[in-house]
């Protein structure tokens, strides 16, 4: 099965490990050769007066995509800005599953 970013992007994202909603998608990281997703961005929270530092979920934290929601499992401890991500050597993929073992 094919999905587009459009797609993704209209789909509501959740964390399952509190139920919280963290927003649509807002960006896509793939790798420089453009063959694997290593992650994708979501809005973090925002504050009167900071900029919002947005939410990057590494694609191995995904846990299904469904029709109308993207289900991730983050520890909302652990969580890591897009600014920190770009810093760290993303590297290969969180494992072996295809895209298609997301849907």
């Amino acid at each position: 099965m094919e999905i587009s970013y459009t797609e993704l992007r209209s789909k509501e994202v959740v964390n399952i490990q509190n139920g919280s909603r963290m927003g649509k998608i807002i960006d896509m990281i793939i790798d420089s050769n453009g063959r694997n997703v290593l992650g994708l961005v979501v809005p973090g929270a925002r504050k009167i007066f900071r900029a919002s530092e947005d939410i990057f979920i590494p694609w191995c934290n995904i846990t299904k995509i469904g029709s109308d929601v993207i289900l991730v499992s983050l520890d909302i401890n652990t969580l890591t800005n897009v600014a920190r991500s770009q810093e760290m050597d993303l590297g290969k993929p969180c494992n072996d599953r295809k895209f298609d073992d997301y849907l």
